[in-house]
């Protein structure tokens, strides 16, 4: 029987892009289709709230899906505490966690390591959008370019 997976949008920015709704879904459900699920269209979390309101409700034993599918971990809350609340919710109603950019899977308790070191180490380059160099990678830059490729 097939798995059913509920999308999960998110309209923060990742890396400086702004996905939009539509966009995600695609995504989403071309991933869904490569794991051979069923896919339910996404709800789009609330902006404007500090908890994760739409998140939590797909995790909730009353929807009857057996996974959650966004883009990125990045999407999950910022703070630590509100995190280990949706991973405890996850295994708690047997809910899978689909990372699709990240390509991370939470599907036990065993897992949460793996994707807090993932947003440990790749927080700046996802949340944070640049517009110029810092002084040492513009020096790695130069001297990048005086190398020679045969």
């Amino acid at each position: 029987m097939k798995k059913k997976y509920a999308g999960y949008i998110n309209l923060k920015n990742l890396n400086g892009v702004l996905y939009p709704s539509s966009t995600q879904n695609i995504i989403m459900k071309d991933y869904i289709d490569s794991i051979n699920g069923i896919f339910y269209l996404s709800p789009t979390e609330v902006l404007q709230s500090k908890h994760p309101i739409t998140l939590r409700t797909l995790l909730g034993k009353e929807t009857n899906v057996n996974g959650i599918v966004m883009l990125s971990s990045f999407y999950l809350p910022e703070t630590e505490e509100l995190r280990n609340q949706i991973y405890m919710e996850s295994v708690k109603f047997k809910k899978t966690l689909h990372f699709i950019l990240d390509e991370l899977v939470f599907d036990n308790k065993d897992d949460k390591l793996k994707i807090e070191e993932y947003l440990f180490y790749n927080t700046n380059f996802f949340t944070q959008t640049r517009k110029k160099l810092n002084k040492f990678e513009e020096k790695i830059i130069k001297n990048y370019k005086n190398i020679t490729f045969v």
